[in-house]
């Protein structure tokens, strides 16, 4: 009974050795391999070729969901189907991962199984041939030399840094010459170098992290969009921009501050190519955008900030930029008129000439593709009318108005679209940035549903009713990328390794040679390879050493 059971023991482990016997020989096959890389190319070629969940959008379920109920225009029934597998986020799927793992462990499992019959190839070569290697191999150099050659020999290939042993049978002298055997070694630092990459591949897949801020100069903004342990807040402290004549940029920079736990713990420049680091996040400079107001609102009763907000003034309101003069062409006005209602489909504004020039209606209207007149007519008792061409001047009553050119004014709002920018204001609002004649920024608000208009200056409060308005100056904003990506690392060393194997594998092949040294004949064999050092060895060895080619050899034979 006791031997049925131990026979069954062994029989029970000896299964289960062959078991795993087999599965390390799958995972050591080229071919299991090649299928493994052909899959995650299929999976990769999904990825480029189907809509991606935008990095900003990852751990944020209910903007996801969102982003996938929009695809449903283009893939319709099987928008859910293929969320569900994940066709939308390859790279962090698990068949993915899975696919990635395996060619890891298959890579590992294929370096394991060969290394010890390399190392052994390395520290014990081969150093006796059968004699018929002499005549068969497929690099052989014939020579006719003397009986005093072989010292001679023997001191060429120790010059060229091989090492040579030597093995005599009676008169005959054998030599194996092994020159740079570590060179071996060079295929297994390239696959280390793919063990590598794959786990930094991994790493990314798995902790990569990219988010998108954009903040105005003297604002905070939090990294995570949810609570996180790691949470962070960013300060712009001065967002800069400089741009050459022609408006084209220059450079981008921002100095900012990273804050975590209410603690400062970097503070630094950051530029498109060399971040802010801290904590393993890189805060790269992403845009700027320069057109930006900081509006506050207060309670004059309570003396509580009911609003305050840097405003990024992301659209364009047309302008009419005018010059008005007397009958003496003296120069009444020259600015830039903010429209701020809107009359029978025409943007304008009421204005006063100085001067006693008298009471306008001015506006813009566009009448074909970039072609814009002035509308201006008279209020009260000056009934003067006129439509003034761009870059033309036309008379109105005593007065002439000319429209140099339109410009488009930085703002946010438009009529009817937006919730008003300033909270306790009923009406929608639209906010426009414009200068002065003497280049000084000021802000104008407009009330869209009765066409008030409020004007504030720098640091110039103005007190409707019970609040107090101040715009507080303008502001640029600056484009923050936060990214990190553990496998960064992985990637520098692996890519490392893989220039250091290919240029082992290339550049410093292992080059072995046997020799055969009897009477007045050397004969030189070596292994088959393609790199043609064998023939430069050897003929380099003939010159050497003054020799003569040998009569009478075989055919396939060469001779030096």
């Amino acid at each position: 009974m006791a031997r049925g059971e131990l026979a069954l023991g062994w029989e029970r482990a000896r299964r289960n050795f062959d078991s795993v016997l087999a599965l390390w020989r799958l995972l050591a096959s080229a071919q299991f391999a090649l299928v493994i890389i052909g899959f995650l190319a299929l999976a990769g070629l999904l990825a480029v070729l189907l809509p991606q969940v935008p990095p900003q959008l990852r751990g944020n379920p209910a903007a996801i969901g969102a982003w996938v109920e929009l695809q449903k225009g283009t893939f319709g029934p099987f928008t859910e189907s293929m969320d569900r597998v994940g066709l939308f986020n390859v790279v962090s799927t698990w068949w993915f991962l899975t696919g990635l793992g395996l060619l890891a462990v298959s890579a590992f499992v294929y370096t394991v199984s060969r290394l010890p019959s390399t190392w052994q190839n390395i520290v014990r070569p081969q150093e006796r041939v059968p004699a018929a290697f002499f005549d068969r191999a497929a690099n052989r150099a014939a020579f006719d030399t003397e009986e005093s050659a072989l010292p001679r020999l023997e001191a060429l290939l120790r010059k060229r840094r091989f090492q040579v042993r030597r093995f005599q049978e009676g008169d005959t002298t054998y030599l194996f010459a092994d020159r740079f055997a570590w060179a071996q070694m060079g295929t297994f630092v390239s696959h280390l170098a793919l063990l590598i990459f794959i786990a930094g591949a991994l790493a990314s897949c798995t902790g990569r992290f990219s988010s998108g801020l954009f903040i105005a100069e003297g604002a905070t903004n939090p990294v995570f969009p949810v609570s996180h342990p790691d949470q962070m807040q960013v300060e712009v402290i001065d967002a800069v921009a400089i741009f050459d004549e022609d408006g084209s940029p220059l450079d981008y920079r921002t100095e900012l501050v990273v804050y975590q736990g209410g603690k400062e713990v970097a503070r630094g420049v950051s530029t498109v190519n060399d971040p802010v680091s801290y904590g393993g996040y890189n805060f790269h400079q992403a845009a700027y955008f320069g057109e930006g107001a900081a509006l506050r609102v207060r309670d004059t009763a309570t003396g509580n900030t009911l609003y305050r907000e840097t405003l990024a003034l992301e659209d364009l309101v047309p302008a009419p930029a005018i010059t008005v003069r007397d009958a003496q062409g003296a120069l009444l006005l020259a600015d830039v008129i903010v429209p701020i209602e809107q009359v029978e489909g025409v943007w304008g504004t009421p204005l006063m000439v100085p001067g006693g020039g008298g009471d306008f209606w001015v506006g813009i209207q566009q009448v074909e593709e970039e072609m814009w007149q002035l509308v201006v007519f008279g209020t009260g008792d000056n009934g003067a009318g006129v439509l003034v061409p761009e870059g033309a001047s036309r008379q109105a009553g005593d007065l002439e108005f000319a429209l140099r050119e339109v410009v488009a004014l930085p703002s946010i709002g438009t009529p009817n679209t937006r919730t008003p920018p300033i909270p306790g204001d009923n009406a929608q609002a639209l906010v426009v940035m414009s200068e002065s004649p003497e280049r000084e920024p000021y802000l104008t608000v407009i009330n869209t549903i009765d066409s008030t208009a409020l004007v504030l200056y720098p640091d110039a409060p103005v007190q409707v009713g019970d609040k107090e308005y101040l715009f507080e100056g303008r502001r640029e904003f600056a484009g923050i990328e936060v990214r990190r990506d553990p496998g960064t690392t992985f990637i520098w060393v692996g890519a490392g390794l893989l220039l250091a194997g290919l240029g082992i594998t290339f550049y410093v092949p292992r080059l072995r040679l046997w020799a055969r040294v009897r009477r007045q004949e050397t004969v030189i064999a070596g292994p088959a390879e393609q790199s043609g050092s064998f023939q430069a060895e050897t003929k380099w060895l003939a010159r050497e050493l003054d020799v003569r080619a040998g009569e009478g050899k075989e055919e396939g034979d060469v001779h030096a």
